[in-house]
């Protein structure tokens, strides 16, 4: 077996494999069942994985490597395997922190009662019989933000805090909070 095979074995190995996760949703709870943790740097809110070690970072990385070893098949072997190493590296970083943060930074909303309980702020302001967007203003959750008008049609102004008391084809009926 030549070199050549390897690298499109590595290219073909990868995509199929993602491609997978994507048209079949078993599979993707499978490529997240290895998820490590374990070389990680905490800054501030952002949690940095050092070594990407999951299943989609490690399908991108053997993709990106034999992808990058094809295009340098002219070059000696040591200088063809330390670049497509170190760019299948960068590559499964970028992957893995990016998957991360999305997964950290996701919704907390489960259902229409979560939704309802927060605190919220008009965004933009609600005209009359029009209208506007909410937001949750709970500092330690995520955001949500909702179209929304007014339960009795009158206008309300941005910055206003509400309480939404209903949610009807995916607008939130909502009125003044007291104060």
């Amino acid at each position: 077996m030549n070199v050549q095979t390897i690298y499109l074995t590595c290219i073909a190995g990868g995509i199929l494999l993602l491609l997978i996760s994507i048209v079949a949703s078993a599979a993707g709870d499978f490529l997240d069942f290895a998820d490590f943790d374990f070389f990680s740097v905490d800054i501030g809110e952002f949690d940095i994985d050092i070594l990407p070690v999951s299943m989609k970072s490690l399908c991108l990385a053997v993709t990106v490597f034999g992808s990058v070893s094809m295009m340098l098949i002219g070059k000696p072997m040591l200088v063809r395997h330390v670049l497509a190493g170190v760019c299948a590296y960068i590559g499964a970083f970028i992957v893995q922190n990016i998957t991360g943060f999305l997964k950290n930074h996701q919704s907390e909303a489960e259902s229409l009662e979560s939704i309802c309980s927060r605190n919220y702020v008009v965004n933009i302001s609600i005209p009359e019989q029009g209208y506007g967007s909410v937001a949750s203003s709970d500092k330690d959750r995520s955001v949500i933000t909702m179209t929304a008008k007014s339960v009795d049609g009158s206008a309300i102004t941005a910055g206003t805090k509400v309480n939404i008391v209903n949610v009807a084809g995916h607008v939130a009926i909502v009125m003044q909070a007291a104060e």
